[in-house]
C-alpha cells in the first residue's frame, strides 16, 4: 500500500504543507509574548548566527552541494568511495617509557583493532620526557616494532624537531625487516609553527626546520610516497580555547605559508601536498565539528587550486579535544570522546585518536586505552558508519552550517595573508590575542554555568575522586652517574635540504649511528637563530573549577571535613525541593558539603540548626511566596544570634532585595549569579582559600 502513488497523495491529503511564516506564527504563538529572538535565536563563539530551523531555501545556492565525494571541493570526502573500501584508521597515540614498553602496548593495542601505531617521541630531554619514548637508534626501533607487521599497518611518528633523524632509524630499521621504504604508511609529525607557538619557543632556527621538511619531503616524493612529513596541527589552536573558524583558519595559514617555504626549497605544490596532514581536533559541538571537519577540506581544495594543483586528496588526521575534559568525575570522558568521534567519522576523517578518559593526568593503562579504542568498532559494526558516502550528506543544517564555517575561516585566512603570513602575526602576537579572547569570552560562560560542564560546574559528584595524575621520574637529559660518556661517533651526513641528507642518514643509522649524532650531523646541535613568541598554552573548560574543588578536598584533609554550607529549608520539602537541589548542586561545584536534609517549619528550628552548625554560611531556601513572610524576619534573628554568618537567599529577590538586605541578607544566588566568583568569595569566607 505504500508505494501506491495514489495512497501516497492521500496520505499527504492530511499533511498540508506550511509556509515558513506560518511556522514562525506558530512558533510565537507558543512563546506567549516571550522574545523569538532571545529564546530560539543563538549566536556561536565563531559569530555564526543559528536559527531554530532550517529549510531547503537556506542552502539553494551552495557551491558545494553540485560536488560529489572525492571530487572538487571534497566536502563530501576525499575520496569517492568513502570508507567503503577503506575505514579509518584507528590511530591511538601510544605513550611508553622504553622501547620495550613501547612494544608491548603497541601489540596489546593491534590485538585490540588498532591499524595505525601513532606513537608519541620524547625530545630526549627532561622537559619533555614525559611525551614518550626515547630511540637513541635503529636497533630501538626494531625492539619497539618487534612482532609488527610494518608493511601491513601504518606507524606514525611524532617526531617534531627530530624528524630526520627518526625517520632515517625508522626507515633503516624497516628495511632490516625486510620492508622497503615505498611500503611504509603512516609518517612523521613536524609542525615547528605549532609547536612554536605551543611552547613559546623553539630549540632551532625556522630555517633549519624547513630544509629537513624540505629533505623529508624530497626524499618521500622519490622513495616513500605514502608516507607524511608535513603536518598542521589545529589542534594546538582548539586546546588554547579557539573557535572552530580559528583552528581552519590558522591550519590553512601555516599549510600555505609550509608550501611557499617548500618551493623557495626547490619542491613543487603538486610534490608537497601528498605528503601533508593536517591534525584537527574534535570538541563537544557535535554539529560544528562534523561541519569544520567537511569544510577543511573545502579550504584545502581552495590552496591547491590557487597552486594549480587537480585531484589533492588530504589526509585528515583527527583527535578528541582535551579542553572539555575533566579530573573530576572523569568517567563522564567515556561520553564525550564517543560523541567526539561519532562526529569525526560522520565528517570522514582518514584517522581518528580517541582518548582514553584519563588521558588529561598521563595516567592511561590498558583498560582505559581498550575502553576508547572499542569506540571504533562500534561506530563501524553497530552504527555501520562505514557502510554509507557522507552520512551527513543533504543535512540542511550541516550544509549551510559547513559553508559558514568554510567562509569565516577563509576570512580569518586571509586576513593573516594581508598581515605577511602565519609567521608574522605568530611574532606580532595577533594569532595568539585572537585566541586569548575567545578563550576568555568562554572561560566567563562557564563561570555562569551558560556553558555547562557536567561533572564539574554542573551536577558534580561529591563523594567522586580525581584522576591520580601521574608524574614518572625521568633520567632524559639528566647528568649520568659515573664516568662521562664518551661523545658519539660523527655520522657521515651532510647538511641540506634535499633527499640526499635523509639518504646518507639512513645509510649511517644502518651502521649504527646514534639518534644524537644523526642530529648533530643534520645541524641539529645549532641552536642560533631559534625564535620565540608569546606561547599560546593549552587550557582546559574546567582547570578553574578543579582548583577549587582541589582547594577544599585540601582543606578536609586538613581540618577533617569539607568546607559546610547550611542550607536552611523553610516549609515542606514539596514547595521548594527543585530549587533546593540546585542550589545544593550550585555550591558543591567548588566542594562545599551542603547540609541540606532538614525542613524546618519556624524561626526558632532554623535559629537553633545555625547555632549547632560549624558553618559560617548559610543559605534560605523556600518558595517564593513562603519568602513574602519569612526572609526578613528570619535574617534578623540569624543575624542577631550570629552576627558573623554569611546568609544568602536562594532565588532572585526582585523588588525585595533592598528590604531583606537591609534585615541581613547578603548575597543571593540563582541563575544570574557568577557561580565561580561567589563561590571563590565563599570559600575566602570559610577559611579555604
Amino acid at each position: 500500500m505504500m508505494n501506491n502513488p495514489a495512497h501516497a497523495e492521500r496520505l499527504l491529503e492530511d499533511f498540508p504543507g506550511h509556509s515558513y511564516e506560518q511556522w514562525h506564527q506558530a512558533a510565537e504563538a507558543l512563546l506567549k509574548g516571550a522574545s523569538f529572538e532571545k529564546l530560539l535565536v543563538s549566536k556561536t563563539y565563531e559569530n555564526i548566527t543559528i536559527q531554530p530551523i532550517y529549510r531547503r531555501e537556506d542552502i539553494a545556492n551552495l557551491e558545494h552541494l553540485k560536488h560529489w565525494p572525492g571530487a572538487d571541493s571534497l566536502v563530501r570526502g576525499s575520496h569517492a568511495h568513502g570508507f567503503l573500501k577503506s575505514g579509518w584508521e584507528v590511530s591511538q597515540e601510544l605513550k611508553a617509557p622504553t622501547p620495550a614498553a613501547l612494544n608491548q602496548i603497541a601489540h596489546q593495542g593491534l590485538h585490540g583493532g588498532q591499524s595505525e601505531l601513532n606513537i608519541a617521541l620524547s625530545c630526549g630531554q627532561a622537559e619533555c620526557c614525559k611525551r614518550g619514548v626515547v630511540l637513541d637508534s635503529a636497533a630501538d626501533v626494531q625492539t619497539a616494532l618487534a612482532g609488527v607487521a610494518v608493511d601491513a599497518i601504518a606507524t606514525y611518528w611524532q617526531s617534531g624537531p627530530a624528524s630526520v633523524p627518526v625517520a632515517a632509524m625508522v626507515i633503516a630499521a624497516a628495511e632490516a625487516l625486510g620492508v622497503s621504504p615505498a611500503q611504509l604508511r603512516g609518517g612523521f609529525e613536524n609542525d615547528p609553527l605549532g609547536e612554536l607557538v605551543a611552547k613559546g619557543k623553539l630549540r632551532h632556527s625556522l630555517k633549519t626546520r624547513f630544509d629537513h621538511m624540505a629533505a623529508l619531503t624530497d626524499y618521500a616524493a622519490k622513495h616513500a610516497p605514502q608516507l607524511h612529513t608535513l603536518a598542521t596541527k589545529g589542534d594546538v589552536y582548539h586546546n588554547a580555547g579557539a573557535t572552530a573558524t580559528q583552528e581552519l583558519g590558522y591550519v590553512i595559514a601555516t599549510l600555505v605559508c609550509y608550501i611557499e617555504e617548500m618551493k623557495t626549497r626547490g619542491l613543487s605544490p603538486e610534490t608537497v601536498l601528498p605528503h601533508i596532514r593536517i591534525h584537527l581536533a574534535v570538541g563537544s559541538d557535535y554539529f560544528m565539528e562534523i561541519s569544520k571537519i567537511r569544510a577543511a577540506r573545502w579550504l584545502w581544495s581552495k590552496v591547491a587550486a590557487s597552486y594549480g594543483v587537480k585531484d589533492a586528496p588530504v589526509h585528515i588526521h583527527a583527535s578528541t579535544s582535551k579542553w572539555n575534559k575533566t579530573t573530576y568525575d572523569a568517567h563522564t570522558n567515556m561520553l564525550r570522546v564517543t560523541a567526539e568521534a561519532f562526529a569525526a567519522v560522520v565528517a570522514g576523517v582518514d584517522s581518528l585518536h580517541i582518548g582514553p578518559y584519563d588521558e588529561i593526568a598521563d595516567s592511561s593503562d590498558e583498560f582505559s586505552r581498550r575502553i576508547a579504542r572499542n569506540i571504533h568498532p562500534i561506530l563501524r559494526e553497530e552504527c555501520g558508519l562505514d557502510r554509507v558516502i557522507d552520512p551527513a550528506g543533504g543535512s540542511t543544517y550541516i550544509e549551510w552550517l559547513t559553508d559558514q564555517i568554510a567562509s569565516k575561516s577563509w576570512e580569518i585566512f586571509q586576513a593573516i595573508e594581508a598581515q605577511g603570513g602565519m609567521i608574522t602575526c605568530l611574532e606580532n602576537g595577533s594569532v595568539q590575542q585572537a585566541v586569548q579572547a575567545v578563550c576568555q569570552a568562554k572561560f566567563q560562560n562557564i563561570r555562569r554555568r551558560k556553558d555547562k560542564i557536567v561533572g564539574s560546574n554542573m551536577y558534580p559528584d561529591t563523594k567522586g575522586k580525581k584522576l591520580a595524575i601521574r608524574t614518572p621520574e625521568c633520567q632524559a637529559g639528566q647528568t649520568p652517574s659515573g664516568p662521562t660518556p664518551p661523545p658519539p661517533a660523527p655520522a657521515p651526513v651532510t647538511a641540506s635540504a634535499d633527499a640526499a641528507m635523509v639518504e646518507q642518514a639512513i645509510a649511517a643509522a644502518k651502521m649504527g649511528a646514534t639518534r644524537v649524532a644523526l642530529a648533530i650531523a643534520t645541524g641539529l646541535s645549532n641552536t642560533q637563530g631559534a625564535p620565540s613568541v608569546t606561547p599560546l598554552p593549552a587550557r582546559r573548560a574546567a582547570e578553574e573549577y578543579e582548583t577549587l574543588r582541589d582547594a577544599s578536598a585540601i582543606f578536609a584533609e586538613t581540618t577533617g571535613a569539607a568546607p559546610a554550607i547550611l542550607q536552611l529549608n523553610i516549609g515542606p520539602s514539596g514547595r521548594y525541593r527543585l530549587r533546593a537541589d540546585w542550589t545544593a548542586s550550585f555550591f558543591e561545584a567548588a566542594g562545599f558539603a551542603v547540609d541540606g536534609s532538614r525542613d524546618f517549619s519556624n524561626i526558632d528550628e532554623a535559629l537553633s540548626a545555625l547555632r549547632d552548625s560549624r558553618s559560617h554560611i548559610a543559605v534560605i531556601t523556600s518558595d517564593d511566596a513562603t519568602y513574602q513572610t519569612t526572609v526578613a524576619p528570619l535574617a534578623t534573628a540569624l543575624k542577631a544570634a550570629r552576627p558573623a554568618v554569611t546568609l544568602l537567599v536562594a532565588g532572585a529577590p526582585g523588588e525585595h532585595e533592598a528590604a531583606w538586605r537591609a534585615a541581613g541578607v547578603d548575597e543571593f544566588v540563582n541563575v544570574r549569579s557568577n557561580n565561580y566568583e561567589l563561590n571563590q568569595q565563599l570559600l575566602k569566607i570559610a577559611g579555604v582559600l
